[in-house]
Formats: structure tokens, C-alpha cells, sequence
């Protein structure tokens, strides 16, 4: 069975409504018009035949002068019976021969021969004492002949009216809906052609349609985002991994081939390891990645002594980078806040490292914890090398690093802890900043909210 569109739907509603309406206003009009033709009548009738029973008083019943009188006029037939029934003056109405009954000042609807008549009766007493009846006689027939004609004519006006008003409602509704048929023909071209680059461009507009379509731009324009970064993530991740496999396999193949000591073993085995460490983290950190982004890394809420935990986490990373750099700490006593203790404490640990792992020789790192109002604020500051200011937008993508000192193996940066930093800062309903200049430091600032909503 073939499906009716959209625009035929809307276009023979539309229809349908309008002939309703239309029909409707016209059988009202039509009553009202016949109701008003029915009082017209009434009234010319009446009126007509008391003039004329006027001037009949006013000359008195003379016969000649009344044969005279004009007994047609304005569509009222009159004649002037004696009080025996015998006509006077003019002739039986619209050729009448049947017997007339007379009833005094009473307008009603009657019937003769088949034909229906307004009649009105007139009795009037003459000056010498004769009594003359005045009978008057108006065709319903003839009245609404006319206005049967005017019926007809307003019909065909009316559906005229309704074919032009159909035909204009399927154009504007054509019109309407050109925006849905552009979003269909797009999504087609995008299934077949496999091209997400694709777009509607139908301009600006005023109706929800255009604003649907300009959406539908948008969100293609944010899924060929997230399938490039996807293609990207999955690049680099090939690539990052690459590394560690050939240097394993290398190893491997030395150890099998050339290894002529129990020291080369070592030495072998000894990098194959560092390169499977290097493997299971980067493994790990893609695996929290993929649950961040399919939203299923779970996060418990819960109150946490933040002087606590910054304490702790400054002072192993302290323990575990035995350098030259000296950290300092600003921490203010007993702050509190209702978080995630396991995901914060990565937070902390990726920007403490990272100040660690990208300062100077003798460099100095900062560490300061506050509050202000309803805000928990975190940073921390370096000495070190600093990022370029068109680089700041970057450094939170996936395997992102500010420049070739920040690839090097011996790092262990795989890029990755910057953009779970940002997650996890959105998660905690905050904001994680930077600043930053090449070749004097940078500083990191976390702000989140101590309640969540």
C-alpha cells in the first residue's frame, strides 16, 4: 500500500478546513439572506398596500379614479374587493382564480395554484359607510429566485475559492518542507557516498524546518569531528604502540641471535620490560579513555579531606622524582568537598608529574590549594619550558604534546594525561586553565564547585 505524504496530508487537511468553513459561513449567510428576503417581503408588502389603502381613502372609494391606480409596484400585486368579495379595482393577483379569504392586517405565507405568495389584507371603512378590502400579494417565488441565483453563484465562487486555496496550500506547504526533502536527499548522499563532509546549506530562516535543518548541519559538522579524532585516536594509538612492539621484537630477535652473556640477557630483558610497562600503561590509560567516552567510567561522590590528599600526593611526588627541583606548597587546613577521591587524585598526580617531568634544571614547582566562597581552587605552577601561546588551544587532545622535548621515551608522556584531566575536571562540574610562556613556566588552575547540585 503506498504511503500518502506529508505535504498531501497537510494540503487536503487544509482543504478539508477550509471547505468546512466556507460551507459553513455559506449556510449561514444563505439563512440569514433568505431570513432578510423573508422580512423584506413582509415589510414592502405591508407597506406598499397601506399607501395604497391611503390613497384610496383620499379620494374616497371613486371608482374611476381607482380603476387609475397603479396596483403593481415594487413586486406587491394588489386589487380592491367590495365587502360582497367582488373585485373593484384591478384584476385577481398574478392571475389568481380562486376564491380569496380576507383576514384584516395579518401578513401570512400562502399557496395558490402551486405558488407560494406573501398576502396582506387592508380593510378600510369609506366616508359614506362602505367597507373596501385591499388585497395584497408578493411572489416568495419570484424573491428567491433571485437569491437561489445569488446561492449558486457564491457556491461556484466558493469552490473556486477552495481549489485556488488548495493549490496554494500544497506550493506553501512544498515550500515549507523544502528544508526536510534537502535533510533526506543529504542523508541519502552521505549513506551512499560514505562523505560526512556533506552539508544542507540552506541558509538561515525563520520556521522550526530551516532551524531543524541548520541543526542537522551542526551535528554532522560535530560527528565528522568525532570520527576524525576517533580515525586520529586510533592512529596514534597504532603509532604509540608501534614503538614498544619493535623494540620488544628487536630484543627478542638479539637475544635469540646474538646475546653472548648472562649481561646481555639482562640488558635485553631489561628493556623488553621497560617497553611492556610502557605497553600496559598506555593499554590502561586508552581502556579509561574508551569508558570516559562511552560513559561508562564510573565516579562516587563523596566527601573528601582535600588538604589530605594533596598532602599525600605532594609528598610522593616528592619521594618518587629525587631531583633537583624543589616543590613548594600552599595548602590551607581542613578543605573539604564532595568528589571523586580516586579521579581527583589523578587530576592532581598528572599535573604534579607533568610539572616534574617539563621543568628545568634547579626549576622550582608550586603547589597551592584554597577556597573561595563556594570554589576549591588548585594549582600548580612551574619553571619549566613553558608551551607556545598557539599551542595552549591543543594540549588537551589525545597524544597531543607542545613540542618535540615532550616526545622523548624517557618521559613516559603518551599525551593522554592532559585530555583526562580536562574530563575529569567537567565531571566534578569545573574548569581546568592554563598560562603559560615559552622558556618561563606554567602555571595550571583547577576551580570546581565544593557541592555538587
Amino acid at each position: 500500500m503506498r504511503k500518502t505524504s506529508v505535504k498531501l496530508k497537510i494540503t487536503l487537511w487544509y482543504v478539508l478546513v477550509m471547505t468546512v468553513v466556507s460551507l459553513t459561513v455559506f449556510i449561514l449567510m444563505n439563512s440569514i439572506n433568505i431570513k432578510s428576503i423573508e422580512h423584506s417581503m413582509s415589510e414592502r408588502l405591508t407597506k406598499t398596500v397601506d399607501m395604497f389603502a391611503r390613497r384610496i381613502t383620499d379620494n374616497r372609494g371613486d371608482t374611476k379614479r381607482i380603476q387609475n391606480f397603479e396596483y403593481f409596484k415594487d413586486g406587491v400585486s394588489m386589487a380592491i374587493y367590495d365587502s360582497q368579495g367582488r373585485l373593484v379595482g384591478g384584476q385577481a393577483p398574478f392571475g389568481i382564480s380562486d376564491g380569496f379569504e380576507f383576514i384584516d392586517g395579518d401578513v401570512r405565507q400562502t399557496e395558490y395554484n402551486s405558488d407560494k405568495y406573501y398576502e396582506y389584507d387592508k380593510v378600510i371603512r369609506m366616508t359614506d359607510g362602505r367597507i373596501v378590502r385591499i388585497k395584497g400579494l408578493i411572489s416568495e417565488d419570484n424573491e428567491r429566485a433571485a437569491a437561489d441565483s445569488a446561492a449558486k453563484r457564491n457556491m461556484v465562487f466558493i469552490i473556486i475559492m477552495i481549489i485556488i486555496a488548495g493549490a496554494g496550500g500544497y506550493v506553501v506547504t512544498l515550500r515549507t518542507l523544502e528544508p526536510v526533502r534537502k535533510i533526506q536527499e543529504t542523508a541519502k548522499s552521505i549513506i551512499k557516498n560514505k562523505d560526512l563532509k556533506q552539508r544542507i546549506n540552506i541558509g538561515s530562516g525563520g520556521d522550526e524546518f530551516h532551524t531543524l535543518a541548520n541543526t542537522f548541519d551542526e551535528m554532522l559538522d560535530e560527528i565528522e569531528n568525532l570520527v576524525e579524532h576517533e580515525m586520529q585516536f586510533t592512529s596514534d594509538a597504532s603509532h604509540e604502540l608501534r614503538t614498544p612492539v619493535a623494540v620488544i621484537m628487536s630484543e627478542c630477535d638479539y637475544m635469540t641471535k646474538y646475546a653472548a652473556s648472562v649481561d646481555e640477557f639482562k640488558e635485553s630483558a631489561e628493556s623488553v620490560k621497560n617497553q611492556t610497562e610502557r605497553m600496559s600503561k598506555l593499554i590502561s590509560e586508552l581502556l579509561s579513555i574508551s569508558r570516559m567516552d562511552r560513559n561508562t567510567q564510573k565516579l562516587t561522590f563523596e566527601e573528601t579531606n582535600l588538604t589530605e590528599l594533596v598532602e599525600f600526593i605532594c609528598n610522593e611526588q616528592r619521594q618518587i622524582n629525587e631531583s633537583d627541583i624543589t616543590m613548594e606548597t600552599d595548602i590551607a587546613p581542613d578543605i573539604s568537598a564532595e568528589a571523586d577521591r580516586f579521579m581527583l587524585s589523578r587530576l592532581f598526580i598528572n599535573l604534579i608529574s607533568n610539572a616534574y617531568k617539563y621543568n628545568t634544571e634547579n626549576g622550582r614547582i608550586r603547589v597551592t590549594l584554597s577556597e573561595a566562597q563556594d570554589k576549591i581552587i588548585f594549582s600548580v605552577a612551574d619553571t619549566g619550558i613553558g608551551i607556545a601561546k598557539e599551542n595552549i588551544p591543543k594540549i588537551w587532545e589525545r597524544f597531543y604534546r607542545a613540542d618535540e622535548s615532550r616526545t622523548s621515551d624517557d618521559s613516559g608522556s603518551m599525551g593522554l594525561g592532559l585530555s583526562m584531566v580536562k574530563w575529569i575536571a567537567e565531571k566534578h562540574g569545573g574548569e581546568v586553565s592554563v598560562k603559560s610562556e615559552l622558556g618561563v613556566g606554567s602555571e595550571f588552575k583547577f576551580t570546581f564547585p565544593k557541592h555538587r547540585d
